[in-house]
């Protein structure tokens, strides 16, 4: 699929103006969205699904709230999501034991054995980035971080 058939362009950006880094940052989001897609398309996951799998493949059993800041999304948009999942047999909600008012979602043993034929999240991004070398994959981590770090909302 090309990038202008996903609505991503190819425009050449400054990297002079913050504007022009944050529609660079942009960009490049909606395309390894768009790549994350294609790979995981076989399992009928959408990104924010896999996305959640892959957190209670790491730990199972977190609150709702937990997920949502997680994957920065509303609550109401993780809790669709997870009604979702939930119809489709990979979740279930359970009252938390140490908080009443709470749920944590679980996985089923459905939930659990997509991990098993799933890539992992350095498997769908594989071979994306080749010309990119660790050092500079580990400075961009860092400007990113620190652009994260002092932006206010």
């Amino acid at each position: 699929m090309s990038d202008k058939a996903c609505g991503v362009s190819n425009i050449e950006y400054q990297a002079d103006s913050l504007p022009d880094v944050f529609q660079l940052i942009d960009t490049v989001a909606k395309k390894l969205t768009q790549l994350q897609r294609e790979r995981i398309r076989v399992f009928a996951l959408t990104p924010a699904q896999y996305s959640i799998l892959n957190l209670l493949w790491e730990k199972d059993g977190r609150q709702l709230n937990e997920l949502a800041d997680a994957c920065s999304c509303s609550p109401s948009t993780i809790t669709g999501i997870v009604d979702t999942m939930e119809k489709r047999g990979l979740v279930v909600r359970e009252l938390n034991p140490d908080d009443r008012r709470s749920f944590l979602v679980k996985l089923t043993e459905e939930g659990e054995a997509l991990q098993q034929g799933t890539p992992t999240l350095e498997k769908v991004f594989n071979g994306c980035c080749a010309d990119i070398t660790r050092e500079e994959l580990q400075q961009l981590g860092r400007l990113l971080t620190r652009l994260n770090d002092t932006l206010t909302i």
